[in-house]
């Protein structure tokens, strides 16, 4: 595995551990930095996400399509916009707008991870069959009733 993708997992992995330590810290929501830490607990998994998308890339086998670049370009404007509303809306602006940019941030995202994932090489299924004694048997005494659904 290489030093990159090991970095990018680690990445990953700690934007999902400070995500649940910023909601842990800010669930009491009794001052106005817990308010804050729960608003904002959503930008270090997107991170995380991000982190993944750039796996992904890593991994790519397949050229970018024709219309790639325009949706990673698209999915780029809609995140960047999205930190500038965040941002705005803690600057001065109003607080509201905070989920709307976290929105569009995720939709940033997934515009960038549905272009990685059509990258991806397509998986082969290999189908293998191994007979029963039943099968060697050849009559269907011994099988179980096809009618019938398992009890769980």
């Amino acid at each position: 595995m290489p030093v990159q993708t090991i970095a990018l997992a680690a990445v990953a992995v700690a934007g999902v551990l400070v995500s649940v330590a910023m909601v842990l810290v800010g669930l009491p929501e009794a001052t106005p930095a817990q308010s804050v830490l729960l608003e904002l607990s959503a930008l270090p998994l997107s991170v995380s996400v991000g982190a993944g998308v750039l796996i992904l890339h890593l991994r790519a086998t397949r050229p970018i399509g024709p219309r790639s670049p325009r949706a990673l370009v698209a999915g780029g404007a809609v995140g960047a916009l999205g930190l500038l509303l965040m941002a705005w809306a803690y600057l001065g602006g109003p607080r509201d707008v905070v989920h709307v940019g976290q929105v569009l941030v995720w939709l940033g995202l997934l515009a960038a991870l549905l272009v990685m994932i059509r990258r991806q090489p397509r998986s082969r299924i290999t189908r293998f069959h191994v007979p029963d004694e039943a099968d060697e048997d050849g009559p269907e005494e011994h099988q179980a009733d096809r009618r019938q659904t398992p009890s769980l």
